[in-house]
C-alpha cells in the first residue's frame, strides 16, 4: 500500500528534510572560489564551533520538499511533494509538521535535548516514534534523527565537538576543507566539506563501518538569519540502496525568520507527543527499531 511504502522510506530517512544529494563528485554545481584552508584541526573546529554558538531560534517554511524513493517490492520510484513548516531553538529543539493531502500534521518530527520522535499518521497509517540521544553511538545508521536536520542547517558540529580534535582529521581538496570524524576505533562515520573562504558548510557524507556512504547531504543557497548566522535554503540529500538504486530528498526553503518562542511554545514544540494516540509505537534501543505496541 503506497502509505505504507511511504512510511517505510520516512523511517530510514526520516523526513528530517536533510541528507541530500547522493553521488555528486563535487559538494555544489556552482564553482566556489579557492581560499586557503585553516592549518590545523583545532582552527577547523573551533570555526565551526563558532558558527554554532551564533545560531538563533528561527522559523521557516518549505517552498518544496520533493521525495522520490523506491519500495521494496516496486522497480519504479515514487514522488511525493510534502510541504513543511519548521521550528528550531538551538542547541537541540526541533519541531517539523510536514502536510499530506489535508492533513496538516499527518508528519511530526521533533527533538529536545534528550529524546527525538517522529509520529505518522497519513490516511490510515498511524504510528509513533521515539529515542533517547544517550542510545546513538555516532551515526549508529540512524538516518531518522533531527540532529540530522541541524547538520543540514550547516551546523555539523557542537562547540564540545570542537574539544575533541583527536576524533577528526583534516585535508584540503580545492575550494574546501574535508574534516573526517573517527569513531573510538578510528573508523570513519562523517565527513564535512567546508568551503574554506567562509567556513560554510556544503556537504556531508555518513558512512557505515565499512566506509561506504549511506547518506549525503548538499548545502547551497544561504540566506542570512542575522548579521552572524545563515543557513542554506537548498538542501538536497541522497540515501543509497545497495544496488544502486537512491531515495532522495531536494527541499527549497523560504526565507527564514528569526524568532523568539514563548515558554508554552517550546512546552507544546519541543515536548515528545502523539504516542498515546497512536496504533503502532516503536523504541529505539540498542542500535535498532522495537516495536512496543
Amino acid at each position: 500500500m503506497k502509505w505504507r511504502r511511504l512510511v517505510g522510506w520516512c523511517r530510514r530517512v526520516g523526513v528530517l528534510a536533510v541528507v541530500v544529494a547522493g553521488g555528486c563528485a563535487s559538494p555544489g554545481p556552482v564553482a566556489l572560489p579557492v581560499c586557503p584552508g585553516k592549518a590545523d584541526v583545532g582552527e577547523a573546529l573551533a570555526a565551526l564551533a563558532a558558527r554554532a554558538e551564533n545560531a538563533v531560534s528561527l522559523r521557516v517554511n518549505s517552498r518544496r520538499c520533493l521525495l522520490t524513493y523506491y519500495a521494496p517490492d516496486n522497480n519504479k520510484p515514487e514522488r511525493h511533494d510534502v510541504p513543511m513548516k519548521l521550528w528550531f531553538n538551538p542547541p537541540s529543539e526541533v519541531y517539523i509538521q510536514g502536510s499530506i493531502a489535508l492533513d496538516a500534521k499527518a508528519v511530526v518530527i521533533g527533538s529536545n535535548a534528550e529524546r527525538f520522535w517522529l509520529a505518522l499518521r497519513p490516511k490510515e497509517v498511524n504510528s509513533y516514534y521515539e529515542g533517547r540521544w544517550d542510545q546513538v553511538r555516532d551515526f549508529d545508521g540512524l538516518m531518522m534523527s533531527p540532529r540530522v536536520v541541524l547538520e543540514a542547517f550547516g551546523i555539523p558540529v557542537s562547540p564540545d565537538e570542537a574539544s575533541s580534535t583527536e576524533r577528526w582529521s583534516l585535508e584540503n581538496e580545492g575550494p574546501f576543507d574535508i574534516l573526517t570524524r573517527h569513531d573510538a576505533s578510528g573508523r570513519p562515520t562523517k565527513r564535512v566539506y567546508v568551503h574554506a573562504c567562509d567556513y560554510s558548510v556544503r556537504k556531508i557524507e555518513y558512512l557505515d563501518p565499512t566506509g561506504r556512504r549511506v547518506g549525503v547531504a548538499a548545502l547551497s543557497e544561504y540566506e542570512p538569519v542575522t548579521e552572524d548566522f545563515s543557513i542554506p535554503t537548498h538542501i538536497e540529500a541522497t540515501l543509497p540502496h545497495p544496488d544502486g538504486r537512491e531515495d532522495t530528498m531536494q527541499i527549497d526553503l523560504g526565507s527564514p525568520t528569526a524568532r523568539q518562542f514563548s515558554p508554552q511554545q517550546r512546552a507544546f514544540m519541543f515536548t515528545p507527543r502523539g504516542r498515546e494516540r497512536a496504533e503502532r509505537v516503536y523504541l529505539y534501543r540498542d542500535g535498532r527499531w522495537i516495536a512496543e505496541r
